[in-house]
């Protein structure tokens, strides 16, 4: 039995807005997703798909994409991760050192994004303090999110118990 409680019409614009994301998404072109987050209502007003683009949501979601279109569960995304992260920081290192290293890499990053934008912040709490609020004016949820998370996990229901 489907729960038809929570439903409501999708309107033609964020219709098209998806089948371009999930095309996007397909063809891993994930230089688009900033578009695309904004087409979908991810981002206020006024917000650029290159300021987007420059807070590095690209990275971060081409990865965790990649990984979940290839499958396997949890379990086997979590292999390949750690068989990426190994690749990258080397072989002979365990779980938490390959976090370590992943987490100070992706800290260097994100630092030297603010440092070439003017903007002086050393540490840890500081960096992560700015990134906080500039991805808070970035990205908003909108409304119709808790409507597709529920679709999305009712028909994975269903689909597992097939």
């Amino acid at each position: 039995i489907l729960d038809w409680g929570m439903t409501l019409e999708v309107p033609s614009n964020l219709q098209y807005a998806l089948l371009e994301f999930i095309a996007h998404l397909n063809v891993e072109d994930y230089d688009a997703v900033p578009q695309d987050f904004i087409n979908l209502g991810f981002s206020p007003e006024g917000v650029s798909a290159e300021r987007l683009k420059a807070s590095g949501i690209t990275d971060g979601l081409s990865f965790a994409f990649r990984q979940l279109s290839a499958g396997g569960g949890p379990k086997k995304i979590a292999e390949r991760v750690e068989g990426e992260l190994k690749q990258r920081y080397g072989a002979e290192l365990s779980g938490p050192e390959l976090e370590k290293k992943a987490q100070a890499e992706l800290l260097a990053a994100m630092e030297a994004q603010l440092a070439s934008e003017g903007v002086d912040v050393k540490g840890v709490t500081n960096v992560m303090e700015e990134v906080s609020r500039r991805n808070r004016e970035l990205f908003a949820l909108p409304p119709y999110v808790l409507y597709v998370a529920r679709a999305f996990s009712t028909l994975e229901g269903i689909g597992l118990s097939v």
